[in-house]
């Protein structure tokens, strides 16, 4: 693949941001916490765009080659539909713009969140799908680490309406949805010090305690699962939890029945982890 070409065009990408949940779900949305999370993705988008079009890296602003303009929106979550308005582009990413930005622009999340992950997904993008030699991929690699810790200030903004005005924020590209910001997203962000959020899995959980209005509870692990860290009374190490499943609305339901009789549950949820040990967790379902 020639690395250096250059075409002169002049295109643009559609994509769209949609806040779901809370005020969001009757369209409405806090416009203060509107102005700030669109400031972030405004910089995220033009920033990582600019990178796939030419390349390089820029700080500017004003250097950038690619504007975010967002469009009229339709009432269906809360939801701003948008471009990205190309000057040129390089022959780097030529064909497969679309998906380059939205594997780069989901690195820049994770990595300020400490999702090793995502790492592993870009590299096997750029080697295996775009044909990148191992070389070019690490000095591509190097340049998007630097743009990403660059970019954390905007992910932050970015995604400041999440527990107060929406529950979460869904990026699409294409139609499709290609990543989801959530509470676990923005905790991490906010940690002191390393954190990491874990991709879901499966957890069997003792609940002993819960609040049915804010659902949120306090679960302890069991089984594989258990920590060999205790409380001061040697008793299991209790962890925060929210529960992010409808189903939860709805009483009586499996959460509720659980905790009362103190009966194992499995769920399924994400883990934030502080110094490897998990803080938090948040559950979307149960598991059979």
């Amino acid at each position: 693949m020639q690395v250096d070409a250059f075409i002169e065009q002049d295109f643009t990408l559609p994509f769209e941001i949609r806040y779901e949940g809370r005020d969001a779900e009757h369209h409405l949305i806090d416009m203060a916490a509107l102005a700030e999370s669109l400031d972030g993705f405004s910089r995220i988008y033009a920033v990582v765009g600019h990178f796939v079009s030419t390349g390089q890296y820029a700080k500017q602003m004003q250097a950038l080659n690619v504007k975010a303009y967002a469009q009229e929106s339709e009432a269906k979550c809360f939801n701003v539909s948008a471009i990205l308005d190309f000057a040129s582009s390089a022959g780097l990413f030529q064909g497969v713009m679309g998906a380059a930005l939205t594997a780069i622009v989901a690195y820049v999340i994770h990595r300020s969140s400490g999702n090793k992950e995502e790492m592993k997904h870009l590299k096997d993008l750029l080697e295996q799908q775009l044909g990148f030699s191992k070389q070019v991929t690490e000095r591509m690699m190097d340049t998007i680490d630097r743009l990403a810790d660059g970019l954390r200030p905007s992910v932050k903004k970015a995604v400041s309406p999440v527990g107060d005005t929406c529950s979460r924020i869904d990026l699409y590209m294409g139609g499709e949805k290609h990543q989801t910001m959530d509470q676990s997203l923005k905790d991490s962000l906010e940690c002191d010090g390393e954190s990491q959020v874990l991709p879901e899995k499966v957890y069997v959980v003792v609940i002993s305690e819960m609040d049915r209005i804010k659902r949120t509870c306090k679960v302890h692990l069991v089984g594989h699962d258990t920590e060999e860290s205790t409380d001061e009374d040697g008793s299991p190490r209790r962890i925060n939890a929210d529960i992010t499943d409808p189903a939860a609305l709805i009483e009586p339901n499996v959460y509720m029945e659980a905790w009362f009789k103190s009966t194992k549950l499995s769920v399924k949820a994400k883990a934030l982890l502080r110094n490897g040990l998990i803080s938090k967790m948040y559950i979307s379902d149960t598991a059979g």
